[in-house]
């Protein structure tokens, strides 16, 4: 009866948040993808908690039993007295607090984050519980094992039990890819095995075997301490040892151990492919002949003991003849590893290292290649001279007509003084973007910034931050910026295709870079622009109700509307509310008196967390970039609703064999996925752009429902997607000691690259990857490429540049450009510092810095144009006490000579005048 009750009050208590998550979820029409993760969960809970009870309990009830009958027959195992007996009571409590301690923390890890592979074994977070809690909580455990130690132990297997059912649970994310496996077609180097058996299988296994172990642990430790702790054990500190019932209850306990013991051991293999311990990124020569042999040796030994214990020998001294030679064998083991490993990479390996490492390097080269798609890089080799003529400059018209002037600071800078218009609303971030506004196709898309106005609820005065104007007047930011990336007006501030908000609203043209205003309206609609969903974390909304919503200002009035959305979860219902409420912890719900028959309950209303909560086992990119389009009737998405947020979705893992891992511990990367939010409704798509990932090819066996082929995505949407920054930008880091293929250079690490350094502001900074309009070698037209360039490691010059193409049918591909070593090519640093050298320019830039003011040198792009390279950066001048960051000099160099103008093309046509 107090079961029933239990479950039903826990029932009660979930009832409203599973019915919240499931009516979320029903609003995508994604509820079957809920409802088959809530059901694979609670099989394996159940599972376990069925398998478990039974062998845990029923066999501490077995050893209870023994504990407690009159007669025991001593059996031939030595007594304990003293301090040996202290000593054993101490090992198996604190075997029984660690076991415990140990499962506890991987199931709060598997809670919290079911995709952290640190969860896998616990042993990450266990290490960060303190010394001094442990200690505690052994001592607040030891006084009810003295007084009740059956019904102790009972509650603490209990606990294990449900702490490995929950782990087991959240680890869904690991066991059902591994169940559903797609098959990469390619074998590992040391077992043959398909590699997803070690990218998607090896880590369920191991989370699996380390549940087990815990279990085992804690299992073992609680019947011993009842054997040991029997009869007048504890008055006269004296234990006679176990009987013989008692050791054959607790043999398949031991053989179990020792079983599960041999079978994380015959893990070795794959464990030491992913992290070796030579110059290698996977197993060498020492892992491969030393350590993987004495490990394979050590579990062999470990299976052998099990067996043994569960085999019925006739006599003690057989068992003890063959069991004891085995379990020292196997603890010396280990010992030998440690002490003969260092002395054969010392003495054998390193006088002739890449003799014994050649085979193993080619692995790590061939695998952290394929890994991070290296592979497929084009590469070539150009000689850019040092100099440009006007024949150049007339070469790539498209790319001088795109150079950007404008980077994403001093622009959100600017935006936020002139377009943020009220403190609630914030520019969060702004991404460049290429749209078709003008008809001349050899200048190529133009080059924008697009930023969204979002609302910042934590502005709001403090007065003014009362629950109703949080969830229900103050829900939404209102409209974007657009501002090209090459222009700017007489007063150095940025001009604007689109600015303003409401019925003062502008959306214009500009006839210096031929684009009417017909066009940017055509191909820049604002229609909806109301933005409900964003990049900033905002707390939940209730839309529409009696309570008008803030739109913008205008003037001394205010501008009101409603949520016209029907996305949403419904509170049209008294016992919907209720659960609403109990979901929030908001009574205030039940007593607003605004809610209205199609009022709708907003949530996740940040795009990261919205699609993290439907796809956690995505990473997804942290810069996602808004778009605006016009889209055609039957797109699937709202009509008149024209923003929307891009964001790429990324596959992910970290014991790809032999793969060396990036600066974040990755050992593998895909963007096989395009995520489209509505940033009016919420309404979300997952677009695929890489159908031949074998990780994600797995989670659409098990997810079908939630993934579209990239080719129904709209194609006013189609023709803004981008190769993700974060992705090139591991690529790139990967790249400069991975463009290397021969052994003999890659270990002599004689070519190896390093991202270049440039002055921006007042500081040295590393270069990021930049986008640029450009016409790349061989082609015949201008592309929007994402571009970084490369140094030689601790040198300044150049030594080649990385492009990742972004239109049509060269989408993500990546173009590696080479610059002979044997010439100087100037880099950005030594670029920088010249122009901080070149005594016109230093002069001016003191006259500034003198004056109140601040001289911000922007980032220094460097483009290849015609047979030479062009060095573009943009001068801002800023107050020092605030003020609007202005664009007032154009810097340009071909690496001969510095010229400074009002405007990029005066300081081209100086630059090339004879």
């Amino acid at each position: 009866m107090a079961s029933f009750l239990a479950a039903a009050l826990l029932l009660i208590l979930l009832l409203p948040r599973l019915w919240v998550e499931f009516a979320w979820f029903e609003q995508f029409q994604l509820e079957q993808l809920l409802l088959r993760r809530w059901a694979v969960q609670g099989v394996a809970f159940i599972a376990v908690l069925g398998l478990g009870i039974p062998l845990q309990l029923q066999q501490l009830q077995r050893c209870w039993s023994l504990r407690s009958q009159n007669q025991i027959q001593r059996g031939n195992l030595p007594p304990l007295r003293g301090w040996g007996l202290s000593f054993v009571l101490a090992l198996l409590l604190g075997s029984l607090l660690l076991g415990l301690t140990y499962l506890l923390v991987q199931a709060r890890g598997l809670i919290n984050a079911p995709f952290n592979n640190e969860a896998l074994s616990g042993l990450p977070m266990l290490a960060g519980v303190p010394v001094g809690l442990l200690l505690a909580l052994a001592l607040a455990l030891l006084l009810p094992l003295l007084r009740w130690p059956l019904t102790t132990l009972r509650i603490a297997l209990s606990a294990a039990l449900v702490a490995s059912a929950t782990a087991l649970a959240r680890g869904w994310s690991l066991w059902l890819p591994a169940l559903l496996a797609a098959p990469f077609g390619q074998g590992d180097p040391i077992t043959g095995l398909d590699l997803s058996f070690t990218l998607l299988q090896l880590p369920a296994l191991q989370l699996v075997l380390s549940v087990v172990m815990g279990q085992l642990l804690v299992g073992l430790a609680a019947c011993l301490w009842l054997s040991v702790s029997q009869g007048n054990s504890f008055s006269e500190w004296y234990f006679s040892g176990l009987s013989k019932p008692q050791q054959r209850v607790l043999q398949p306990q031991l053989a179990a151990l020792a079983l599960v013991a041999a079978l994380i051991t015959a893990l070795s293999p794959f464990e030491l492919m992913v992290d070796g311990h030579g110059v290698a990124a996977g197993a060498g020569f020492v892992d491969v002949y030393v350590r993987l042999p004495l490990r394979l040796l050590l579990a062999g030994l470990l299976l052998l003991t099990a067996g043994g214990l569960m085999t019925p020998l006739p006599s003690g001294w057989l068992r003890r003849g063959l069991l004891l030679p085995l379990a020292c064998t196997g603890l010396l083991i280990p010992l030998a590893e440690l002490l003969i490993a260092p002395v054969v990479q010392r003495f054998m390996v390193q006088p002739r290292e890449l003799q014994l490492e050649r085979t193993y390097l080619e692995r790590t080269i061939k695998a952290t290649r394929a890994a991070f798609g290296l592979d497929q890089v084009q590469q070539e080799t150009l000689e850019p001279r040092q100099g440009l003529d006007a024949a150049d400059l007339k070469q790539g018209p498209g790319t001088i007509e795109n150079l950007r002037l404008w980077d994403n600071q001093p622009l959100l800078a600017t935006n936020r003084q002139l377009q943020q218009l009220r403190l609630y609303y914030s520019f969060p971030s702004a991404a460049v973007d290429r749209y078709s506004l003008s008809s001349d196709q050899n200048r190529g898309a133009q080059q924008v910034l697009i930023a969204p106005r979002e609302l910042d609820a934590n502005a709001l005065p403090g007065a003014s931050r009362t629950w109703q104007n949080l969830h229900m007047v103050f829900t939404h930011g209102y409209g974007f910026t657009v501002s090209p990336v090459n222009a700017f007006g007489p007063d150095g501030l940025p001009i604007f295709f689109v600015k303003d908000l409401g019925r003062s609203g502008q959306v214009q043209g500009f006839a210096e870079l031929d684009v009417t205003s017909a066009e940017v309206r055509r191909q820049l609609p604002v229609g909806e622009p109301r933005i409900y969903f964003g990049f900033n974390a905002t707390p939940y909304a209730i839309a529409p109700s009696r309570v008008k919503e803030f739109d913008y200002p205008e003037g001394d009035l205010n501008i009101y509307s409603h949520y016209k959305g029907t996305l949403g979860v419904p509170l049209s219902h008294s016992w919907q509310k209720i659960f609403a409420a109990n979901y929030l912890r908001e009574p205030r719900l039940l007593f607003t008196g605004a809610l209205e028959a199609n009022s709708k309950l907003l949530l996740r209303r940040q795009i990261q967390a919205r699609l993290k909560a439907i796809a956690p086992f995505l990473r997804f990119e942290n810069a996602p970039y808004l778009v605006t389009a016009s889209l055609p009737p039957g797109s699937g998405f709202k009509r008149g609703v024209h923003q929307f947020w891009f964001v790429d979705g990324f596959t992910t893992s970290r014991s790809y064999p032999y793969s060396e891992a990036n600066s974040q511990g990755l050992r593998y990367l895909r963007n096989p996925v395009k995520a489209i939010v509505d940033a009016y409704t919420g309404d979300v798509r997952f677009y695929v752009s890489d159908p031949q990932d074998p990780i994600l090819r797995t989670w659409q066996r098990i997810f079908p429902e939630l993934f579209a082929p990239l080719a129904e995505m709209p194609k006013e949407l189609l023709k803004h997607i981008q190769v993700p920054q974060s992705q090139f930008a591991i690529q790139a880091e990967m790249l400069l000691r991975f463009h290397v293929t021969d052994v003999r250079t890659f270990y002599n690490g004689d070519d190896v690259w390093d991202i270049p350094l440039e002055i921006y502001g007042n500081r040295s900074v590393e270069v990021r990857p930049y986008h640029v309009t450009l016409q790349l070698p061989g082609e015949k037209r201008p592309e929007f490429v994402l571009l970084l360039p490369f140094s030689p490691l601790k040198r300044p010059n150049l030594v080649g540049w990385l492009a990742a193409r972004n239109d049509g049918n060269a989408y993500g591909k990546l173009r590696l450009v080479r610059f002979p070593q044997q010439r100087l090519l100037l880099g950005t640093q030594q670029i920088s510092a010249l122009i901080e050298q070149d005594p016109v320019i230093s002069r001016q830039f003191g006259l500034w810095n003198r004056q109140g003011s601040e001289v911000i040198q922007g980032n220094l792009l460097v483009v290849p144009i015609g047979k030479g390279l062009l060095y573009v950066e943009p001068i801002y001048l800023k107050a020092r006490n605030g003020g609007l960051p202005t664009l007032v000099r154009v810097v340009v160099s071909d690496g001969r000579r510095f010229v400074m103008e009002s405007n990029l093309e005066k300081a081209l046509a100086l630059l090339v005048a004879k």
